[in-house]
Formats: structure tokens, sequence, C-alpha cells
């Protein structure tokens, strides 16, 4: 997801799945049509509605891939609840899932023992993991005065929880390049 081509590539695919996944064609319809409008944050919306209405099992990749979706059009916040309440689909193997907001608290950088300097300071929120392999993607946000992070990430980071030398760090702009990573797993 490097290239502008192939994320854009990637993001129409997500959301041709996404709206497969909805109860109706109109909906589906609607749902499209608000991604070639530049709607996307009205389609997250009525996303996320009519799978909660209709009570749509979701996998747990899908569920990360909308979370990292939301996050990139700056919904995430206000999506998140959303997506953690979908039903979970019990066919789901499971290898990919957003951590409970128990393991996502934000810590300081240095109290996971993670080494790189241009992290000192910052405060970084677990986010997803991959079960398979255990590495975990992480948003990274500066610390407001008042000591709460900051709104939007400053960058995110993929590393192994059993190992914080494989870390790797991405700018606020390559979240995609960051997903792929973590969904590259061997």
């Amino acid at each position: 997801m490097g290239s502008g081509s192939r994320y854009e590539e990637y993001e129409a695919d997500l959301w041709e799945r996404l709206a497969a996944l909805l109860p109706s064609t109109e909906d589906a319809e609607n749902f499209r049509d608000c991604r070639e409008s530049g709607h996307q944050e009205a389609g997250l919306w009525i996303l996320m509605q009519r799978l909660l209405e209709h009570r749509v099992p979701v996998s747990d990749r899908t569920r990360a891939e909308i979370e990292v979706l939301a996050e990139h059009w700056g919904e995430r916040w206000a999506r998140h609840d959303e997506i953690t309440a979908c039903v979970r689909d019990s066919a789901d193997e499971g290898s990919l899932r957003l951590l409970p907001d128990d393991c996502s608290t934000p810590v300081d950088s240095a109290q996971l023992g993670i080494p790189d300097s241009a992290l000192t300071g910052l405060l970084v929120v677990p986010w997803l993991e991959c079960m398979r392999c255990g590495r975990v993607l992480a948003r990274v946000h500066a610390r407001e005065p008042w000591g709460d992070s900051s709104y939007l990430a400053a960058h995110y980071i993929v590393w192994h929880r059993a190992s914080n030398d494989e870390l790797e760090i991405f700018d606020e702009p390559d979240l995609h390049n960051a997903f792929e990573l973590l969904l590259g797993c061997k």
C-alpha cells in the first residue's frame, strides 16, 4: 500500500467487500455512493448503523479493516464503539484483532521498553494485534499539556511483543504501510 494507487485499489476493494455485508441492495448502493461522492464519513456512518441494526456478523479482520479505514478518514473516535459492538462472526479464525480497550491504554513509550529515541515522551496506544505472530500495530500520540494524548496520531509503530528490537516506525501518512506490515504475517 506504499504507492497511492496501490492504496486506492485496496480501499476500493475494501469498500466493495464492506458493501457486500450490508443487508440490502439499497444500503450497499448508498454506501458506495458516499465513497464516490467524497463523503466517506457518511458512508462509514451508514455502514455501522446497518451492521448494528441488522446484527450482521463481522470477522475480526474486517473489524480491524473498518477501524483502520475510520482512522484514515478521521472517524475512528466516532465509530470505535460501534465497531467493537458489531456481532462477531462465529466462523472467524481470528488471525487479527482489535485489542480490547483495557489493553489499549496510552502508555509512555519508555514503559513498553521501546528503545527508539524518536518516540521519547510520546504516548503509545496498542491498537491491533496479529494473533499468529504477536506483532502489534499501535498509534503514537503527542501528549497534550493536560496529560491526555492528542486527538490525531503522529506516528504508527509495528513491533513484536516478544522482541522490541523489531520495531518499525511509520509517519502519520503511512498508516496503510503499517497496516500492510501487520497483515503480512508469515
